[in-house]
């Protein structure tokens, strides 16, 4: 037997050394879970190319679809320009309500604001089409690995990465088919070993 004999035995420790080496090369897990509902703690901050729609009811002419510009900045008809970019939908509402306010235009203005582009998402790894992709409203990771023309044969489906987030507050997550997407994710569908 090959095995047995001491170059037999270095070989079959080198194969089976190559073998586990090479299955650590596929992206580890992380201890943390992505959340399956985005709370306001998750909740979407606004960048520079987004695009917001800025309502307010009963003024039909303050209504307006309003790109972030690169200085974060939306401009608001009568008000003016309002930083957007790093709030949520939320703190934009605010702002915009706020700036109503103290300019003395409106007293108690009731504004919703509404994302209408966001950032695209990106995938990678075990799908047949990896890429760059609109974000779409109500996106999981399974409608995100559809846009991305399904699984590949190799495809580890209960493995799925998401990493979210800029700079020094980026972070991954485990991540499960019906965990939601948000604009700018980064998705990583991971190998099987076997």
């Amino acid at each position: 037997m090959i095995c047995c004999q001491p170059n037999g035995l270095r070989l079959t420790i080198v194969l089976l050394a190559t073998i586990f080496l090479s299955a650590c090369a596929v992206p580890l897990g992380v201890s943390e879970n992505a959340p399956l509902d985005v709370t306001g703690s998750q909740a979407y901050l606004l960048n520079p190319s987004d695009k917001v729609k800025v309502s307010v009811y009963g003024e039909e002419t303050l209504v307006g679809e309003l790109p972030i510009d690169e200085r974060g900045m939306i401009v608001v008809p009568m008000i003016g320009e309002v930083r957007a970019a790093g709030l949520s939908k939320a703190e934009l509402q605010e702002a915009v309500t706020e700036a109503f306010i103290s300019k003395g235009y409106l007293s108690n203005p009731l504004v919703t604001v509404d994302i209408v582009t966001g950032r695209p998402f990106f995938i990678i790894g075990e799908v047949n089409k990896p890429g760059r992709y609109e974000y779409e409203p109500e996106l999981d990771a399974f409608k995100a690995v559809a846009i991305a023309g399904g699984y590949t044969p190799r495809a580890a489906r209960n493995r799925i990465l998401i990493d979210r987030g800029f700079g020094e507050d980026k972070f991954r997550m485990n991540a499960r088919e019906n965990t939601p997407i948000l604009p700018g994710d980064s998705i990583t569908v991971r190998e099987r070993i076997f």
